[in-house]
């Protein structure tokens, strides 16, 4: 059998792809044109470039757990005793030939590894066959455990919330010597088809940990290569109900929709289209337009709308929908009998660009619908919309019973954050089930929502951990009814219906959400679940499950206008993620700002009046029109900052986002 990827070559390529994306594959310029663009950079940029360039060749030269010589010519030993300046990048053009080199022979290695895999693929059954082919560069660096099994091997991939998949290969005949389950992380799976039947080749890391892959990628200890024979692969299948777990975890909305889509995406192209019900597959289009406009908005939000289409590449598969047109015209009625005639209209604009070929314009029209998305989020016109989505994308799931191992262990971890945080609300008033809570308080409604995160960590040494946060919101509620039947409604829904999550992207005077203890605390509360009972060698596992309680103070406190303390605003100014209102300094000012000339006008108004009939201008220093009307517009324009300022300090005291 013939092995094509190289490992310590794709290890050096990724340590320099790491450091800035001009040195990745996707690099499309020659080495003369990336040197040139590099010069053209800011002193500061080329010090950086610099810097990162030097510290990642004194790791290939100068640690000793690295074996990588034969791979380094005499141009990239010299640059580690006499390294890159900042102001000499014009001697880079020799490293930057090698790496592009380096990238063309891995390119190539990756190319014929892929069709070698497919070859063999296709003498598989075809569901074995789809989860072969996505195993050259989706599955690198995914845990895995090989098994003996009836005279076979069977290989255990990850568990996602969608399921789990299995390759069961029989009758394998192999000159490996070594122990059995063997655990660790796949960096390649290598296959071929002959006349006697299939070979395979996996290419594993047995230590225990996940930190610094490249690293690891270069050293010679802690790798096994297990070769062997065998015959065809049978693929075994375990898919899960995804979306109710998703809602068990307490996503709703906008969050329950981008992650169903991420996990439905990340399902078609791990197992292919048959893993997915005839219901996924209808739905499998919009989720794939809907996950990249969220991309888009998201990019929006952070940079204020000083984007470019080009930040995010449109995939293909998603150009291949919008070329289809009777595919996409399914979900027309969707967007009709939900009243969003707009979104669709903006849908088509970007299909008949693609028509044209014009896949910038396909790109600039797809930022106007995540603009405009984001825009009937935030004023919660788009809520009947996504519940029928929300609807759809349940039942789509509801066929799967399988029960998942791994994930099933959340429910201990549900059951202990439960017996922490559910005794402390319902001693403040709130009532509900876990994990979303509310309480009324004259007419306002106040919710908690625990929240886990479906990006958990899981470790080779079979430690899951589980990671916690907790929103809360304040709405204003409707009474609708006679005093003894009155019902209190928030935007529509009953007020026992509405959680924390409903408010999250509603963006109004009589709405306040902040989650706590998330990606803007960039801290969570966490529970640790040994799933591989024991095999880590610990007895117990360490968590901080009881990190929720103070979140949930924090929350309390800003129910009653109370500041937030002062060790969480420590918190937050350290924090990596740095906490973002959904109202920028720019949009605070504007929505001053006719407040500001409204004055202006007033003030004009008076000046003019009075010194009609009162001739003020005797008892004041303002003897003009012209003078007059250049105070009244200053002194508005004073009054909108000054607004604008305080506006902003109290939303940096309190946990509000907006």
């Amino acid at each position: 059998m013939r092995y094509y990827i190289d490992r310590k070559r794709m290890g050096i390529a990724e340590i320099f792809s790491g450091m800035h994306p001009i040195f990745s594959p996707s690099n499309d310029m020659n080495a003369k044109e990336t040197v040139r663009l590099i010069c053209e950079q800011s002193f500061r940029t080329r010090a950086k470039i610099a810097a990162g360039i030097n510290r990642a060749i004194r790791r290939l030269t100068q640690d000793n757990t690295v074996d990588v010589e034969e791979y380094l010519n005499d141009d990239i030993k010299n640059l580690s005793e006499n390294p890159v300046r900042a102001d000499n990048l014009n001697d880079l053009l020799p490293f930057m030939k090698w790496l592009e080199e380096l990238h063309k022979v891995n390119s190539l290695a990756v190319e014929r590894s892929q069709y070698s895999l497919n070859d063999a693929a296709n003498y598989m059954d075809r569901a074995a066959g789809e989860l072969l082919r996505s195993c050259s560069t989706n599955m690198m660096w995914q845990n895995i455990s090989i098994i003996q099994e009836d005279g076979g091997l069977l290989l255990n991939l990850t568990e996602r919330f969608w399921g789990k998949a299995s390759l069961f290969f029989p009758d394998v005949s192999s000159a490996f010597e070594g122990t059995f389950p063997l655990v660790g992380m796949l960096f390649c799976i290598e296959a071929e088809h002959t006349d006697s039947g299939f070979e395979f080749s996996f290419v594993v890391n047995v230590e225990f940990g996940t930190d610094d892959m490249e690293l690891r990628a270069l050293q010679n200890r802690n790798w096994v290569r297990l070769t062997f024979k065998c015959g065809c692969p049978v693929l075994r299948l375990s898919l899960f109900d995804y979306g109710k777990c998703l809602r068990d975890f307490g996503k709703c909305g906008h969050g329950f929709i981008e992650d169903w889509c991420s996990e439905a995406v990340n399902k078609e192209q791990s197992l292919g289209s048959i893993s997915m019900s005839e219901k996924e597959q209808e739905l499998l289009p919009l989720a794939k337009i809907l996950r990249v406009t969220y991309q888009m908005a998201d990019v929006d939000m952070l940079t204020d709308g000083g984007h470019s289409p080009s930040e995010i590449a449109i995939p293909n598969k998603v150009l291949e929908l919008l070329g289809n047109r009777y595919r996409f015209g399914l979900y027309e009625k969707l967007f009709e009998e939900t009243g969003q005639q707009d979104l669709y209209e903006i849908l088509k604009e970007s299909v008949d660009a693609w028509g044209d070929d014009d896949v910038e314009a396909v790109a600039s029209e797809l930022w106007k619908f995540a603009g405009q998305l984001r825009a009937k989020e935030r004023d919660d016109s788009v809520r009947e919309f996504y519940d029928r989505i929300i609807k759809r994308m349940l039942e789509c799931t509801s066929a799967f019973d399988g029960k998942s191992r791994i994930y099933g262990t959340y429910s201990d971890a549900e059951e202990k954050m439960r017996s922490i945080i559910e005794p402390v609300l319902m001693q403040n008033g709130f009532t509900g089930d876990y994990p979303h809570y509310r309480r009324r308080r004259g007419k306002k409604g106040e919710y908690i929502s625990v929240l886990t995160s479906n990006i958990n960590k899981r470790t080779v040494n079979g430690v899951l951990t589980y990671y916690f946060s907790l929103s809360a919101a304040v709405k204003k509620l409707e009474r609708r009814g006679k005093r003894k039947n009155a019902e209190f409604f928030a935007s529509g829904m009953p007020f026992e219906s509405t959680t924390a999550e409903d408010c999250a992207y509603v963006s109004d005077r009589n709405t306040k959400y902040a989650e706590l203890g998330g990606a803007y605390d960039d801290e969570s509360a966490e529970i640790n679940i040994d799933v591989f009972e024991g095999m880590s060698g610990e007895s117990q596992t360490f968590d901080t499950a009881n990190e929720l309680l103070k979140f949930a103070e924090v929350a309390l406190q800003a129910f009653k206008g109370k500041a937030m303390p002062r060790w969480y605003r420590k918190k937050r100014r350290k924090s990596s993620v740095r906490y973002k209102n959904m109202i920028t300094t720019g949009g605070t000012f504007m929505k001053f700002l006719p407040l500001g000339l409204y004055i202006s006008a007033l003030l004009m108004g008076v000046y003019v009046v009075c010194n009609r009939y009162f001739e003020v201008s005797r008892y004041l220093p303002v003897h003009d029109v012209r003078t007059a009307l250049v105070l009244s517009l200053v002194f508005g324009f004073v009054l909108t900052v000054t607004c604008t300022l305080i506006r902003m300090l109290l939303l940096r005291r309190h946990i509000w986002r907006y």
